[in-house]
Formats: structure tokens, C-alpha cells, sequence
């Protein structure tokens, strides 16, 4: 911003609509320096929804707002079509000037295929050129569906992105798949995998899976089953199998190999959690899951039985969590993971991204680089879920595992990262 009065003062705001057709809102004030001059790369606002030097903050700090009053909620983006945010200056409650930015899913060339064939669902995204792409599968969480928009950016670096469903979850409109994660069959995965290196435009050599939640549990599962795979991704993940959902956890498996159920945690709620949530939803308290899954942890009998044995894995390994993660203890996963890893002496790379202060929702491909990052999620009826974390230090860690799994990609892809440990 340019051309003000040296001194005066300018809100800032942003606001985007996302795909539930919910308005989100930020902004800041400054004040025009000696040359009339804002520039929010160089300068920290005296007030608004960010502190800092942040060229994006106006960006990640959006909020949800209804009725006139800010909301947690998830920022709906699953499509591959542009973001529009509008931008407005504002002079003493008045308008001045107004923009738009379009923030861009899929370069220019990317090609989006509907996938519904051999029983498969999804969207593959194609990169532009000719010849052969290395390619990944992207794995949604517990609430299921796919996540477009993660595979059109992972097109738009070279990469045959294919966004998968599994199961339908909030996704209702999906059909040709189950409707909850429960039974899941890991032939399914196999196919997948099977129909990408049957294409002529993939490198089937070069398969990478990319999961988060549930999803990165997956992701190590895979890993750990099919030496198709080359190389993980497990955000926010667990080396352990658990049970299965149903609009809540259940104690139905999740996973099937070979027509039998894959030995997994299962559900149990106590009498002491019951009353916990009870007592949290009379209060208006955020709810977090963290203490009942480390209440849960497996003893080592059980360990053995439910672990994923991720030392199968036949290429390298990321795992990527946060500190404050607390809808379950995906920073204790990761770490017994590692040493799980290091135990048996495991011949690939391997590397644990671990975010100080970050909550569940800290990467790929839930976190996306200048969009709103989620901590709390309310869905209503006074109930607030706590997911950990705070808009700055999860928006910081997406930012930042991004460009590391990009280059965990290339090495694992495209470089020679696969005898080498990290």
C-alpha cells in the first residue's frame, strides 16, 4: 500500500468464502511510515488478528465469522478451483480501495482425472509434460472423503497425485465406497497402486503414500504391506492399528488383510471419560481425546500384536507431529515409531519432523500453506473440539513441513535418499 498520508493509520482486512459458503475474516492496522508507504512484509501490525512480521498473516489468521461473531471451524477446501480473497484498506471506517488475490491449487497443464474404475474412487492429477511421473497417493483422515486441492498442488511439482476415498465420512455424496472406517479392506489400496503403474504417463518404481491421522496410520500400514511403496509421509499419525469409526470411535476393526481383521486398539470408553465429556459439555470446556488414548496405550503384550511393523517399509520414511497435539498423542507415535526404526536397525532413511507448540492439524494435506489452520473445531450444540496448537505455530509448521516434504519427495523419488539414514 502506497500513496498515504506519513503517519496516517489503514486496517487491513481480508476475507475469503470457503466451500460450506462461510465467510472468514481477518485484519490489521498500520500506520503509513515517512513515504506514505505500508508494507506488511516489512511491518508488524499495532493491532489485529496476527502479530508479527507475516506477509500471510493476513491470510492464515482468517477466522470464521457468523452473525458478528468469530467461530472454530474448519476451512472448507477440498475442490481444486482458486481461492478468491478479497482485500480492502480502510481510512476512519471507510473503504478506500479493494482487491482480489486468487490463490492457485493447480499450475497451468494439470489435468484432473475423475477416477471410478476396478472399484476405485478418486481424482488423479496429472502434471504437465510428457513422459513418466513419479506418483503419490494422498490419504484423507477419520472424516474420511479426499482432499483435491492437496493433489492439484502436488501435480503442480511433477508429481501423478492421486486423491483417494476410502470411505465416505462427512463426504455423504461419495458413493462406490463404505460409508464409515470400519473393515476396510487393504486390497483396495493394492489396486490403487496396481492401476498407477499400469498407466503408461507414471513410473510405477517410483510410488509414494502420503497420509495424516487415521490417514497417516494408513500410510505406515501401507508402508509396512506393499514393497510397492517407496516412501511415506505420516502426519499426525500412530504405529499402532486402532479401531475402527462410525461417526465416533467403535470397537469394529478398521482394517482387513486377506478377509481377516488386523489386530487393533480397541475402543473402550470409562465410566471417568463419560463424565469428563459430560462435564465439559455442561461447561462450554473444549474437549481434547489426548489422555484417553495414553490411557489406552498398549502394554507390551499388546504392543507386539497391534504395532505396524513399519521396518518392512521398502524406502524412506517421514513422520511429521506436533507437541500440543491433542486429539491423541501423535508426538508419542512418532517417537516410538523412531525406535521401532532404530531397533531393528532399518536400512532407509528415516526422520522425525517434530513442531514445538503444534497442535493435530499441522501439515500436509490437511495443512495448507496460507490458509486458515484448524485448533478448535465447534459443531455445534456447545460442544468445542480441541485439536491443540495455535493458528501461528500451526500455520508456521505447515509452512515449513511443506517444503520439507517436497524435498523428502524429490530425494525419495527422484534422488538417492533410499540408502541413506538420515
Amino acid at each position: 500500500m502506497s500513496q498515504a498520508r506519513p503517519g496516517q493509520k489503514l486496517t487491513i482486512r481480508a476475507s475469503a468464502i470457503d466451500e460450506l459458503d462461510k465467510r472468514w475474516q481477518s485484519y490489521a492496522v498500520f500506520t503509513a511510515d515517512e513515504q506514505g508507504v505500508v508494507d506488511v512484509g516489512r511491518q508488524e501490525p499495532e493491532t489485529g488478528s496476527y502479530e508479527g512480521v507475516d506477509s500471510m498473516g493476513l491470510f492464515w489468521s482468517m477466522r470464521r465469522v457468523e452473525k458478528g461473531k468469530q467461530r472454530d471451524a474448519f476451512f472448507a477446501k477440498n475442490t481444486a478451483a482458486p481461492l478468491t480473497v478479497t482485500i480492502e484498506i480502510e481510512v476512519d471506517g471507510a473503504t478506500i480501495a479493494t482487491s482480489s488475490v486468487e490463490r492457485l491449487f493447480a499450475t497451468a497443464g494439470v489435468k484432473a482425472i475423475e477416477v471410478r474404475e476396478q472399484g476405485l474412487v478418486g481424482t488423479l492429477f496429472m502434471p504437465p509434460g510428457e513422459g513418466r511421473h513419479p506418483a503419490v497417493i494422498i490419504l484423507n483422515g477419520s472424516d474420511g472423503g479426499k482432499r483435491d486441492c492437496a493433489a492439484a498442488l502436488l501435480a503442480s511439482h511433477g508429481y501423478a497425485a492421486l486423491a483417494l476415498v476410502y470411505f465416505r465420512g462427512a463426504s455423504r455424496k461419495l458413493e462406490g465406497v463404505p460409508a464409515a472406517l470400519i473393515n476396510i479392506p487393504l486390497e483396495y489400496f493394492e489396486k490403487a497402486i496396481g492401476w498407477l503403474q499400469e498407466r503408461k504417463d507414471v513410473d510405477g518404481e517410483k510410488l509414494a503414500v502420503i497420509g495424516h491421522s487415521r490417514g497417516g496410520e494408513l500410510a505406515l500400514l501401507l508402508g509396512a504391506t506393499f514393497p510397492a511403496v517407496k516412501a511415506v509421509v505420516a502426519g499426525s499419525p500412530s504405529g499402532f492399528v486402532h479401531g475402527g469409526i462410525k461417526y465416533s470411535p467403535t470397537s469394529l476393526p478398521s482394517w482387513t488383510y486377506h478377509g481377516e481383521a488386523l489386530p487393533y486398539i480397541p475402543y473402550k470408553s470409562t465410566f471417568k471419560e463419560s463424565m469428563g465429556f459430560f462435564k465439559n459439555f455442561i461447561t462450554r470446556t473444549p474437549m481434547t481425546m489426548r489422555e484417553g488414548f495414553l490411557k489406552r496405550m498398549p502394554d507390551e503384550r499388546m504392543a507386539e500384536k497391534v504395532s505396524i511393523p513399519v521396518e518392512r517399509t521398502q524406502g524412506p520414511i517421514l513422520l511429521i507431529a506436533g507437541t500440543d497435539d491433542r486429539l491423541w498423542p501423535a508426538d508419542v507415535y512418532c517417537e516410538q515409531v523412531m525406535e521401532r526404526l532404530s531397533a531393528h536397525k532399518f536400512g532407509c532413511a528415516y526422520e522425525y519432523l517434530s513442531y514445538e507448540g503444534a497442535g493435530h492439524f499441522l501439515c500436509f494435506p490437511y495443512g495448507i500453506p496460507s490458509l486458515p489452520p484448524m485448533t478448535r473445531l465447534s459443531p455445534g450444540g456447545g460442544v468445542t473440539i480441541d485439536f491443540g496448537g495455535s493458528s501461528r505455530v500451526n500455520a508456521e509448521a505447515t509452512v515449513d513441513s511443506w517444503g520439507r516434504i517436497l524435498g523428502f519427495l524429490e530425494e525419495s523419488l527422484r534422488g538417492d535418499m533410499i540408502d541413506r539414514v538420515l
